[in-house]
């Protein structure tokens, strides 16, 4: 169960602290102050300079905005939530057992045997909605994470525009999806059944057992439906 206490605290992880926010400015200064990053920018033309503010520029694709600090944000990033979810499967590893022994029976009776049995279908369903359940709960600290480093890299390229040479012609307020380097977390954690097949020691018998349980769960809405 998800009680307020475990949601404060996933709120307290993505909340970016006052140190964190003083580092990230920091390197951003220092990094703008060198030239840091070296993007080929138009110069203003030669009879505007010292004359009047140069123009705004557009901002530079992203890729060529890769700094050593963004990538350590982001290297960062991936081996926190690495180590989350290698964390999660250790703690769920009995329920991973059950869940890849009972798809083996499931597929047995089901495509075997062709004997079908809807209470052990419905006991594995409630066992892998634990898993799922698992795996969304985690995903929140995970989600808190990389929401705290993008604040970060918010914070390290608002500085850097400070006293970058050229970034610094910037309009006063780029688009808002600005964010050179942003870090998403990895499109697994919403397929947390993927996770199920990594070592799947019966073979297919895993994904299949899933589309058995996913076809006898539409049939089930299918049924409502109609009535």
């Amino acid at each position: 169960m998800i009680t307020t206490d475990s949601v404060n605290g996933v709120v307290r992880r993505g909340r970016l602290g006052r140190t964190a926010r003083f580092a990230a400015r920091w390197r951003g200064r220092r990094d703008g102050a060198r030239g840091v990053p070296r993007v080929p920018l138009p110069a203003p033309p030669e009879e505007e300079r010292g004359k009047t503010p140069p123009p705004p520029i557009e901002p530079p694709a992203p890729e060529l905005l890769i700094t050593p600090y963004v990538m350590e944000v982001r290297t960062g990033v991936r081996r926190a939530t690495e180590q989350m979810r290698a964390a999660l499967i250790g703690r769920e590893h009995a329920l991973l057992s059950r869940l890849r022994a009972e798809s083996v029976r499931v597929v047995t009776q089901y495509d075997v045997r062709e004997d079908p049995r809807p209470a052990a279908l419905a006991r594995y369903g409630h066992w892998m909605g634990q898993w799922r359940t698992s795996v969304d709960r985690c995903r929140s600290h995970a989600q808190a994470v990389v929401d705290q480093a993008n604040q970060r890299l918010a914070c390290y390229w608002d500085a850097v525009r400070e006293t970058h040479p050229q970034l610094s012609r910037l309009p006063r307020r780029p688009p808002g999806d600005w964010l050179p380097g942003r870090v998403e977390l990895d499109g697994s954690w919403y397929q947390p059944d993927v996770w199920l097949l990594d070592d799947d020691s019966a073979g297919t018998a895993t994904s299949r057992a899933l589309r058995i349980l996913e076809r006898q769960n539409t049939d089930r809405v299918d049924g409502r439906t109609a009535r």
